[in-house]
């Protein structure tokens, strides 16, 4: 394994996983599992802890509650958790959709909740690593919808990989959407936005630069969050989504960036009074 991690992100990340799988590991067996010295691995641990995905202990390392909870909580439960803020949320972001528009969404139990209120809008294509999304699309009258393809994560239900189709040909092309939807981990009061993978951050970041606008769907237990992995910041080009007012500070960095925020608990209607892109 160390002769693919000699990137300390990618590194650091191989070692989250790692810790993921097995709970905990001593430094020493972090160092030999790696190919890398003590020193290395105690800061990689350092910046984990950090970030609180792991924990110090005396001589090794073990996973946060928090992060063991985050990763492990199965698909099912998750639908469960906070569904009356996501709902709110998919509703509103599903508002924001014109007939015969193009959208990126990626994985995620918020973004799945979009698929009945996206029934009214035809035409509509869409492009997902969301496992459990196109069947919910299809028999609701999507024109087309793409999947992209890429490595499996069962408790996810996602794919993870490049943000690419293959033409008939079998060429890969670039693809361009009016929307990318994502649903986010962590958005902190300086904006940044984050989840736990490092490839799924690759991911969502592909969608959102290629399409026109990008909508972030973000619960409101994910403010003050940052989480692993770096996705992107908010721009004139996002949206921000969510039930109930953030923090100042996030209000006051998404003004001075001059990105929109919905709070669906203020907005019940009127949702997409906003031009839309391509309109």
């Amino acid at each position: 394994m160390g002769s693919q991690s000699n990137y300390p992100a990618r590194r650091r990340a191989e070692v989250l996983d790692l810790l993921r799988q097995r709970g905990q590991a001593s430094i020493h067996e972090l160092a030999v599992e790696f190919g890398v010295s003590e020193d290395t691995v105690r800061r990689d641990v350092d910046d984990l802890a950090a970030q609180g995905s792991v924990e110090r202990t005396h001589g090794g390392v073990t996973i946060s509650p928090e992060d063991r909870l985050n990763v492990n909580l199965p698909f099912g439960r998750r639908i469960v958790a906070q569904a009356a803020a996501k709902d709110a949320i998919a509703k509103a972001a599903a508002a924001l959709v014109q007939e015969g528009q193009t959208l990126f969404i990626n994985g995620g139990t918020t973004t799945l909740a979009m698929a009945k209120y996206l029934a009214p809008t035809r035409g509509i294509t869409v492009v997902t690593n969301n496992l459990p999304l196109p069947e919910e699309l299809y028999t609701r009258g999507a024109r087309e919808v793409y999947v992209l393809g890429g490595s499996f994560r069962l408790r996810s239900q996602v794919t993870i990989g490049p943000v690419a189709l293959a033409d008939g040909g079998g060429s890969f092309g670039a693809l361009h959407a009016d929307w990318a939807f994502i649903g986010v981990g962590g958005v902190s009061d300086d904006g940044v936005v984050s989840t736990t993978s490092l490839p799924e951050a690759g991911m969502m970041r592909g969608m959102m630069d290629s399409a026109s606008h990008s909508v972030l769907l973000a619960d409101s237990t994910k403010f003050g969050r940052k989480q692993f992995a770096e996705v992107g910041g908010l721009s004139a080009n996002t949206t921000l989504i969510t039930e109930v007012r953030p923090s100042q500070a996030l209000l006051d960095h998404a003004a001075e960036v001059n990105a929109r925020v919905i709070i669906t608990s203020e907005e019940p209607s009127a949702l997409a009074s906003d031009a839309s892109p391509g309109s």
